[in-house]
């Protein structure tokens, strides 16, 4: 198995059910202090250099071209989905900011926040954190369904009080009740495309 099938199980694969100790299983509340600060990143050069970077980086790596910040880029038939892993140029605060701005921008598309979670386990001697945002599109009764990209999940990882990645899934139904999902690129497209610069 290469390095990359490695990190690429370990990102994508469903949890495998080895023992584990949950320590807090919370909904997520943000105070209006974090707002405010997250509202003002938002409206920086900070965000709109970060976000234009994570654009780079997918877009090339479509192409097949790794460019820094590197992401894990996931494609299947029914799940399609990136993860950006945490590096100190980031600022911890801000990668924090950057998993809720992912998931106000997919807000933006029509979605509902379904469940904001927040969950700290115990696994052997490691302390796994993670921040969970699952989003669903508001839901027509008129068949074929609209599902726009599918089900969409956010998860931001922390271990040992470490930030490890920021992780995006969609998943669509493959069910005749249901319209083709709408191409990924375009959501990524729709997440980084603030203040963003031309790919090409």
């Amino acid at each position: 198995m290469s390095y990359f099938d490695d990190i690429y199980g370990k990102l994508f694969r469903k949890p495998d059910g080895n023992s584990k100790k949950v320590l807090v299983n919370e909904l997520i509340e943000r105070s209006q202090s974090f707002m405010s600060k997250f509202h003002e990143w938002t409206q920086s050069e900070s965000s709109a250099g970060l976000l234009n970077d994570l654009w780079q980086s997918y877009f090339w790596g479509k192409q097949g071209v790794d460019k820094d910040p590197q992401l894990v880029i996931l494609e299947s038939d029914y799940s399609n989905g990136i993860a950006i892993h945490y590096a100190e140029e980031y600022e911890r605060a801000h990668f924090q900011y950057l998993f809720d701005y992912m998931a106000e921008q997919v807000r933006g598309l029509g979605y509902i926040k379904v469940m904001s979670r927040h969950t700290m386990e115990e696994k052997g001697d490691v302390i796994e954190s993670k921040e969970m945002h699952y989003l669903k599109p508001k839901r027509s009764f008129i068949e074929p369904i609209e599902q726009r990209y599918g089900n969409v999940q956010i998860e931001y990882v922390l271990e040992n009080d470490q930030p490890r990645r920021i992780k995006l899934i969609a998943n669509s139904y493959p069910d005749r009740k249901y319209k083709e999902a709408e191409n990924f690129e375009d959501l990524a497209l729709h997440i980084f495309s603030s203040k963003k610069e031309d790919s090409k």
